[in-house]
């Protein structure tokens, strides 16, 4: 089953739709197992959207293996519990200010520090 829609994963800026079948599938089964929706704030991000432009090298979004999940509180935790267990191996954390902002980057993208975490 897709849980995902190319328009909430497809770029912000310019509408492009560049997506990894493999992170896609990865992605689905965390959603089956997790057991509730995953808001996908952020997807793939084209070299001119402006978070990307602001950056010396293009990041993880721009390669399609990339997704900002918008979840706070114990769903966050779950997510993390899931997504570990699904072996992605580079988690961003945001958890802080208003719970509609927070969110948590899964990414699997090749050409990045792997194993890593991080907070924004």
């Amino acid at each position: 089953m897709n849980y995902f829609s190319e328009k909430e994963l497809a770029c912000q800026h310019c509408g492009g739709y560049v997506f990894d079948e493999k992170f896609l599938a990865i992605l689905n089964n965390i959603r089956a197992d997790c057991g509730f929706p995953l808001p996908v704030s952020s997807g793939y991000r084209c070299i001119h959207h402006p978070i990307e432009a602001k950056k010396d090298e293009p990041g993880a979004h721009c390669t399609g293996q990339a997704v900002d999940i918008q979840v706070s509180g114990w769903k966050a935790h779950r997510l993390l519990e899931v997504a570990l267990a699904h072996g992605v191996k580079r988690i961003g954390v945001d958890q802080s200010g208003p719970h509609s902002k927070r969110f948590i980057h899964l990414d699997a993208a090749d050409g990045f520090p792997s194993p890593a975490i991080w907070s924004y």
